[in-house]
């Protein structure tokens, strides 16, 4: 079984293929995500990528996207764990002081203030480039051939996937993603002649 995992950091998953562009991560294969994927296709069972999709604006997540694709088996499975921008808005306006408890607890900089405010500034600048929500991924992703679907922490149809998220729902604002290959309509059956 061919597991994949981009983006592995200083955080990679024993039995896994893992890529990342740091090579002092050291990762079994250091490539840059934003450009073509060193992999034949159609050879992942699965593939997973956490705080990585963040890195690309929506032109460069297509494109990783459809390599994610090319590189999938017909019924392989990606899974993606981003941050929810929408969440992210949302949990400012509404919950700020769960907000800065979150920060102070799992993400440990320092805020200048200590505001809901300094949270949001400084998520948005140290987070990546593009921050995703729902509704801007999965057209991306369809885009790319891929069907999404929303999935809870640490489960999944694909065994392997099961348990392996770093960022845990009470820890973070991330949202958990499953995507697979677009499945062909079936043949229409044919009348006799």
């Amino acid at each position: 079984m061919n597991l994949v995992n981009f983006g592995s950091g200083t955080r990679p998953l024993p039995g896994w293929i893992n890529v990342d562009l740091d090579a002092s991560n050291r990762p079994d294969v250091v490539a840059d995500l934003a450009r073509p994927l060193p992999f034949a296709d159609g050879c992942a069972d699965a593939i997973f990528t956490e705080d990585f999709v963040n890195q690309l604006v929506p032109d460069a997540l297509h494109a990783f996207l459809s390599e994610c694709r090319r590189i999938l088996k017909p019924d392989g499975v990606l899974r993606v764990l981003a941050p929810d921008l929408r969440r992210f808005a949302r949990m400012y306006l509404e919950e700020p002081d769960r907000l800065v408890r979150i920060w102070t607890d799992h993400v440990g900089v320092p805020l200048p203030n200590g505001t809901a405010g300094d949270v949001f500034n400084l998520g948005m600048q140290l987070a990546g480039c593009w921050e995703y929500d729902l509704a801007t991924f999965v057209p991306i992703a369809a885009r790319a051939g891929l069907d999404t679907v929303v999935v809870d922490y640490a489960a999944s149809r694909h065994p392997a996937l099961r348990g392996i998220d770093m960022r845990k729902p009470a820890e973070a604002l991330s949202m958990y993603l499953e995507c697979t290959p677009h499945r062909l309509a079936p043949p229409r059956a044919r009348r006799p002649v």
